[in-house]
């Protein structure tokens, strides 16, 4: 899903003048710049549900185009050299610079038409089903040339939308290696290096070795520029503690600040700090509309007066030191350009206000039990909250959540476990109450993979009439103030509690440079912007 942008580097390196040298080999955890550490499950972009599978994907394969801090198409990192509408806005007509695979043979409009067939042969299973209208808003896909296709819609929609958030999938996959393999043996293959064999993009995978590590090396024949490292291996780390420890030991060479450690690595000899401004996406309790024990969130006023009993302010001078920004709503500060004038200034429907939040929990009719929990018919406002284990900054951030929900009567009982199990629970809609996690805007922020009925991100089973049909207008018609309708009422509804988006500082030897460029808006990467001013160890 990660699916971002606004960004800002301040970068605490020392001063240098040497030349850009080979790093040899470059360490670094899953979830660098982003989040803490899980484990690769898939390769595969076209099944990635999670941002970790995501980055080992987006480093094999190009896409189509590439979104920049600005919200516009930087069209130097896009493997499309142009794309133009028609008038009405139903065809769209892209052209491909050259490029290659990494046996020789060039990438071509064969490939997206044969990436477009995976993706409809998969319908509904298909992680990102629905999202910029894929696949069911094609009419067809004609190809003009190797280097030029066009695609025509059922209806005429926002283009911005839908070049954003439905071409944007048009990742090339290379028909003349997967063609003769079955879409069965393609899932089955999604975590076999051998599998990826042929690739685009700047990096291919040497090895994964399951629960330790995924090693990447440069694609020799890549197109693009040329790295400065000899292998790239991200790894599985169980906790912020591991990932210190693996930095000050020599076996890391960055690692994203353990906020809860934030003073004691201000100053750690041969490191430095990167700082980041939050990405593109927002931190929220998901909860559970499907789940009969804990009905109470059908009630808008319940889900309001838990955002409003939430001090975020407090959240980001404790648990993010400063390096966070408030989010009330589907579209996150960093995607500032698509925020309404109102939350540009900070006006929500929404906010820290616990006056407010106990005056909706009355006017929904609960009361203060013995102990302060609020009750209505013999039921106490009590729910189970799923957290992914092994991060102090999560955990920091679920106990001020949970004592000040305790002061507006609303009891959180927190239960951690692993980050990948908890994504299989919230596809079960009984086995799960709430779960805090975060979430990536798309490029275009419409919503209509998370909140419209039946999306493919709604696990939560959120299905509002009003809701649908602001999402509809955002995606069919052109300009941004349909989209400025649906975030307004979404922040509103609050069909997620949505709460700080979280800056990730990083942490890193100070033999290896570029971090800052490195590490893009949408927590995507440019490796080649990486080396180093010192021999390799």
């Amino acid at each position: 899903m990660k699916f971002l942008v606004l960004f800002l580097a301040l970068v605490a390196a020392p001063a240098c003048a040497q030349e850009k040298g080979d790093c040899g080999t470059i360490v670094l955890p899953t979830g660098i710049g982003v989040s803490s550490s899980a484990d690769i499950t898939s390769m595969n972009p076209i099944f990635g549900t999670s941002e970790y599978n995501n980055e080992i994907g987006d480093l094999m394969y190009l896409g189509l185009i590439w979104i920049n801090r600005f919200q516009q198409i930087d069209w130097s990192r896009s493997l499309a050299s142009a794309i133009t509408t028609s008038p009405d806005n139903t065809t769209y007509t892209v052209t491909l610079r050259p490029w290659h695979w990494s046996d020789g043979v060039p990438v071509t409009t064969a490939d997206i038409a044969f990436t477009f067939n995976l993706i409809k042969r998969l319908g509904a299973t298909y992680p990102d089903y629905g999202i910029g209208g894929m696949p069911n808003l094609i009419k067809s896909l004609t190809l003009i040339s190797p280097t030029k296709f066009q695609v025509v819609l059922n209806h005429s929609v926002n283009p911005e939308w839908f070049i954003y958030n439905g071409l944007s999938q048009f990742i090339p996959f290379p028909q003349h290696a997967w063609g003769r393999d079955t879409l069965d043996q393609i899932w089955q293959g999604q975590s076999s290096p051998a599998f990826f064999k042929v690739v685009d993009g700047p990096l291919e995978v040497q090895a994964l070795d399951v629960g330790l590590q995924v090693i990447m090396v440069p694609n020799p024949a890549y197109d693009g520029p040329k790295m400065r490292f000899s292998r790239l291996i991200f790894r599985f780390l169980e906790s912020d503690g591991a990932a210190l420890q693996g930095l000050q030991s020599g076996d890391l060479d960055m690692i994203n600040v353990p906020m809860p450690l934030w003073n004691a690595v201000q100053h750690l000899p041969g490191t430095y700090i990167v700082n980041m401004a939050p990405e593109p996406d927002w931190n929220n309790i998901s909860v559970n509309f499907q789940n009969p024990q804990v009905d109470f969130f059908d009630d808008v006023r319940v889900r309001d007066a838990m955002e409003d009993a939430i001090d975020q302010t407090s959240i980001i001078n404790l648990a993010d030191h400063g390096q966070g920004a408030a989010d009330y709503g589907p579209v996150p500060p960093a995607l500032h350009a698509f925020l309404t004038p109102a939350m540009q200034a900070g006006i929500y429907p929404v906010g820290f206000n616990l006056a407010k939040s106990r005056a909706l929990l009355a006017a929904a009719g609960w009361s203060p039990g013995s102990d302060g929990i609020m009750q209505k018919n013999g039921k106490r406002l009590s729910f189970v909250d799923l957290l992914s284990s092994g991060d102090a900054q999560l955990e920091q951030e679920a106990e001020i959540i949970q004592a000040e929900f305790r002061r507006a009567g609303i009891e959180m009982k927190v239960r951690e476990i692993d980050f990948n199990l908890l994504l299989a629970l919230i596809n079960q809609p009984l086995a799960w109450q709430a779960a805090q996690y975060a979430n990536n805007a798309t490029s275009y922020p419409s919503g209509e993979g998370f909140f419209s009925t039946g999306a493919t991100y709604n696990n939560e089973g959120y299905s509002d009439k009003t809701m649908d049909a602001l999402i509809a207008a955002s995606v069919n018609r052109p300009g941004l103030n349909n989209l400025y309708a649906y975030e307004t009422y979404a922040s509103a509804q609050q069909p997620f509690i949505f709460f700080e988006t979280d800056g990730t500082p990083i942490l890193a030897d100070e033999r290896i440079h570029g971090i800052a460029d490195f590490i893009d808006p949408a927590g995507n990467f440019s490796p080649e912007q990486l080396y180093c001013t010192a021999p390799a160890a």
